[in-house]
């Protein structure tokens, strides 16, 4: 049976579909728009959370790291500082044998050079230090030659000049003394320019 609403009201059906006000509708965006903010937010919050605890790992890892570097730089420079007091040890040890050595090998060329000269006798030796003055003495003046000729044969001896030589006849006798002075070369400086000689006269 139909009913006919003669009044002229809106049904409660009628009443339940109208469309929603503008105000409801901003409500819903805006609940929407929030919600789509904060997921955003609490996203790059994650991210950024993440990002600095990986930095921070990373950071922690290079510190522990750069303490290990510290402690083998340090221990570098011991070691160095170590060798360093060997090196002067052995050099003072070598220094201290070449001037106990050095005094002996003098005289042994000496004498070596010397023994070429008959009646020659040598005063006075005086060493300045690569340079060697000579006083001494000798009954003739051949024999004062022979020794010159000695000592630039010799290869410890070089640049060998007379500075001075005159005639005495004290206590009746005549000599001649004489003064003169060189170049000394220790022998083991000596052998290898012997060496370098030899090779270029091959």
């Amino acid at each position: 049976m139909m009913k006919i609403n003669l009044l002229g009201e809106a049904s409660p059906a009628a009443m339940k579909i109208a469309p929603p006000s503008n105000a409801s509708r901003q409500v819903l965006v805006f609940i929407v728009a929030l919600a789509v903010m904060m997921s955003v937010v609490g996203f790059l919050y994650f991210y950024w959370s993440n990002q600095v605890h990986h930095e921070q790992d990373s950071l922690a890892r290079e510190q522990i790291r750069q303490k290990e570097l510290a402690a083998v730089r340090a221990q570098n420079q011991q070691y160095q500082q170590q060798l360093k007091q060997l090196e002067e040890r052995i050099n003072t040890i070598q220094k201290l044998q070449t001037s106990r050595q050095g005094p002996v090998d003098l005289m042994t060329g000496l004498g070596n050079t010397v023994n070429s000269a008959k009646d020659l006798y040598l005063l006075q030796v005086n060493p300045e230090g690569k340079v060697i003055h000579i006083r001494g003495e000798s009954q003739t003046v051949e024999s004062i030659s022979q020794f010159i000729k000695a000592l630039n044969d010799s290869a410890q001896f070089s640049n060998v000049r007379l500075k001075q030589y005159y005639q005495d006849d004290r206590y009746g006798r005549r000599n001649f003394n004489f003064n003169l002075e060189c170049v000394y070369t220790p022998p083991e400086a000596a052998q290898p320019a012997q060496g370098k000689e030899a090779g270029g006269g091959r």
